[in-house]
């Protein structure tokens, strides 16, 4: 069985003013499975991540040429309005975000603005399920009116992932999403990742190599705003193609 692709990325070219932050970047992110996204800092990973939700038009500074196909449509045409592919879309950020709202209103937020459920027994049900597929409810069903930011860290990113799919995105987009956490914490959201990632198409930006081997199908190791390689992450990992790879796994370039 073929893989089918969700995203694809063709002849993708990224500036700030006069600086290129991406050069020509071809690459396809299959459905259903965690593309991880290595490399050094400033090499351009968070850049990629936030053209495709086109969170860099919101930078006046930023210019994005090329094409970035979602399901045959390319995002960046006239037609398509970015409110509603950001709705198709969720993100997750490095530090845990929460509304300054009660648990409740950080999950019901988006379905809200979205008009998603049509009564508030219905919107009850969403942010349930929501919070119980982000791993959380239990831990916080009898608080769940008290604010979002007294809950931990660890917490607090699991309710920001319960906000992400309460509009039932088909991609979630997480962007060094346990770089904040601890040990213990990180290790819950792994797991989770492991879980979603049945229902939707993950691509997450992370700092740590242990944790690309552990939670993705497939990754990419950008290198100064250039894709170096993109495989099976096994095949990354084990056996890459590319010297500049090998040299950032094995710790030589970083």
């Amino acid at each position: 069985m073929t893989e089918k692709t969700k995203i694809t990325t063709k002849k993708l070219n990224v500036f700030y003013e006069e600086k290129k932050a991406l050069d020509n970047i071809n690459l396809e992110i299959p459905a259903k499975k965690v593309t991880s996204l290595i490399g050094p800092s400033g090499c351009g990973k968070s850049t990629f991540i936030r053209c495709l939700n086109r969170m860099n038009d919101t930078i006046e500074t930023c210019r994005v040429e090329g094409k970035i196909i979602i399901d045959k449509e390319d995002i960046y045409s006239k037609d398509v309005d970015p409110v509603l592919l950001r709705a198709k879309i969720g993100m997750v950020f490095q530090k845990p975000n929460p509304f300054p709202k009660s648990i409740f209103e950080n999950v019901a937020y988006g379905p809200k603005i979205h008009g998603l459920t049509n009564s508030d027994d219905e919107l009850e049900g969403l942010v349930i399920k929501s919070l119980k597929k982000a791993g959380l409810y239990d831990e916080i069903k009898d608080r769940i009116n008290e604010p979002g930011t007294s809950l931990s860290g660890g917490q607090q990113q699991r309710l920001c992932i319960a906000r992400a799919i309460a509009v039932s995105p088909e991609i979630i987009l997480m962007d060094e999403p346990c770089s904040a956490l601890d040990p213990i914490a990180t290790a819950v959201i792994e797991e989770l990742i492991d879980e979603l990632v049945k229902n939707y198409t993950i691509v997450i930006v992370t700092h740590s190599m242990q944790q690309a081997a552990r939670v993705s199908q497939q990754t990419a190791f950008f290198h100064m705003g250039n894709l170096v390689e993109v495989g099976k992450t096994e095949k990354i990992f084990s056996m890459p193609k590319q010297k500049k790879t090998e040299d950032y796994i094995t710790g030589k370039i970083g």
